[in-house]
């Protein structure tokens, strides 16, 4: 645990959380091959919820390979011949709500290489975390639970926030023993001070989220998801988060100047291109910023990094 974790398990939790290996071959194939993966997937949690059941090991491996519309939103132009069948495959498997929050996914579904996920965890795991009460804000299917270092993941309690029914759905099958809330983060009403890390790879994007407690800021969804996370991790609890470029370069300093009054930046690295190619189809330039909120009494020490950054 953490220095002044709030976990307080003494057994060993997430039994039942599914484990991701290399012999799980995230991110592999191309689009079409991921749109197959992706039905696999749909069709399987349809089985699971007519039965009312938990999923096995072999539907679990299933499941896990579901990447989300980011990675194909051409399959929602109706006017593109290569994906029209694809197209009219995928009308026919999602009910009308499904299909239209799929659709609204496809900027932000983007999943993380296993590679980056892992990294961060030796990252947190170097800054003292152990265990504790983990948050995913954004946690898609899940795969910051599923990679998850097993000792790590035997003594934390895990609370993960997933906007798309979809995608929460195949995550709770997954990680039934997770507490997945299917909700937008904003909506989350999660206890401040709550959490001994906070874990994500958060949307990106040029527009805002409407919470009033952040609204006058205007913030970009990224930056949103720092500000906002930050009040959820108790004083000395971690912030880990891939988000772009744009948090630390842009020159408005107004997040920066926000975090750096609360919380010492631990480390920021800049991400290569393609990080996210493989399983997400994009090339974008990202980071990995890594975060301790102070503690009371702790003056912050951060005034280097309010300036826009040159990596």
């Amino acid at each position: 645990m953490t220095e002044g974790s709030s976990a307080t398990e003494t057994s060993p939790g997430n039994l039942n959380c599914y484990r991701i290996t290399d012999d799980d071959h995230l991110g592999a194939g191309g689009p079409k091959q991921k749109f197959q993966q992706n039905l696999r997937a749909i069709a399987t949690l349809r089985t699971l919820d007519a039965e009312e059941r938990t999923a096995t090991p072999d539907e679990k491996a299933l499941l896990v390979k579901y990447v989300g519309w980011g990675a194909m939103p051409q399959i929602f132009d109706e006017t593109n011949p290569d994906w029209a069948k694809e197209g009219e495959v995928l009308r026919g498997q999602l009910t009308n709500e499904e299909y239209e929050r799929a659709r609204a996914t496809t900027l932000n579904a983007h999943y993380t290489a296993p590679v980056v996920i892992r990294a961060m965890y030796q990252a947190a795991k170097r800054f003292g975390f152990q265990g504790g009460k983990v948050l995913e804000p954004a946690s898609g299917i899940g795969h910051f639970i599923g990679l998850m270092p097993e000792d790590m993941l035997r003594a934390s309690a895990i609370t993960g926030i997933e906007i798309d029914p979809l995608t929460a759905r195949i995550a709770k099958a997954l990680y039934p023993d997770a507490d997945i809330r299917e909700q937008p983060f904003e909506k989350s009403r999660l206890a401040n001070g709550s959490f001994d890390l906070a874990i994500s790879n958060v949307p990106f994007g040029d527009y805002t989220v409407h919470d009033p407690r952040w609204n006058s800021y205007k913030f970009s969804i990224h930056d949103y998801f720092f500000a906002a996370t930050l009040e959820k991790v108790r004083p000395g609890g971690l912030v880990l988060f891939v988000t772009t470029h744009s948090t630390m370069d842009k020159l408005d300093s107004t997040l920066r100047e926000l975090l750096s009054d609360k919380a010492e930046l631990l480390g920021a690295i800049r991400l290569p291109n393609n990080a996210f190619k493989r399983n997400a189809g994009t090339e974008v330039t990202a980071d990995i910023v890594m975060l301790r909120k102070l503690r009371t009494g702790e003056s912050p020490s951060g005034a280097a990094w309010k300036a826009a950054v040159n990596h």
